[in-house]
């Protein structure tokens, strides 16, 4: 039997959502905002260590599965990427940064299924192979979610290059052992039988207008391949 998780993840004071508008009906443009980015590294490590999620599980042998998984993930997280003393973003700190703002927005805004992020219930603590964040919309379509990180320049096409290798090497059929016990049997039937899911492409960007950023990514060849989906997220975190 499915579980029916949380659809609405504890808000975050450390970022703004600056722009948020339709690019297509399906397709959605997102713009994050960092206020402080002290506060948001370290609203980040706090959504990633809370693991209450874990007790939403009737299951001993769950709940007790995805301890080991998580708590080995968040000291690593806390010994090796995300410190308490870390007052800028870096090239290790900077993905769990887009992904975890990225996967709170589409929580907190869109109101969609709140899945934890992958390498929190993947067997690997860190680096794991396949999509960074996933969820699922409204009408039971699963999102796969890939985040990028470049220092000097926009990182969409970073994002949705590996988002379209992902899915050539059929990495979203690959993932969906690791969700199945967050997602309805609808949902993972869609991806599997009927070839029905989206994704979201969570990136860095840099001073670019919205505008300019959003006529770049519409000419983006990746991007017209994965607009084809049931439904595409865009989401630009301005770091």
């Amino acid at each position: 039997m499915w579980l029916l998780f949380r659809l609405i993840a504890n808000s975050m004071s450390g970022y703004t959502i600056v722009d948020n508008q339709k690019i297509e009906s399906h397709i959605t443009f997102i713009r994050i905002n960092p206020d402080n980015v002290a506060l948001t590294l370290r609203e980040v490590f706090e959504s990633l260590a809370n693991l209450s999620w874990i007790n939403d599980f009737d299951a001993e042998y769950v709940r007790a599965s995805f301890a080991v998984r998580a708590e080995a993930t968040v000291k690593y997280i806390a010994d090796n990427i995300i410190r308490s003393t870390d007052d800028s973003v870096t090239s290790d700190s900077g993905e769990y940064v887009i992904s975890e703002l990225a996967r709170k927005t589409i929580v907190n805004e869109l109101k969609y299924l709140d899945i934890p992020l992958a390498e929190l219930i993947k067997e690997q603590k860190s680096g794991n192979p396949g999509f960074d964040f996933y969820t699922v919309n409204g009408v039971n379509i699963v999102l796969f979610g890939e985040a990028k990180y470049i220092a000097d320049r926009n990182a969409y096409g970073s994002a949705f290059s590996q988002i379209v290798r992902f899915e050539e090497e059929k990495r979203h059929l690959a993932d969906l052992v690791d969700i199945d016990k967050f997602c309805c049997g609808e949902s993972l039937n869609n991806v599997s039988v009927h070839n029905k899911k989206g994704f979201i492409a969570a990136f860095a960007a840099k001073a670019t207008s919205t505008a300019t950023l959003i006529q770049n990514i519409r000419n983006n060849e990746d991007f017209k391949k994965l607009s084809t989906h049931e439904e595409l997220i865009c989401i630009a975190v301005n770091i």
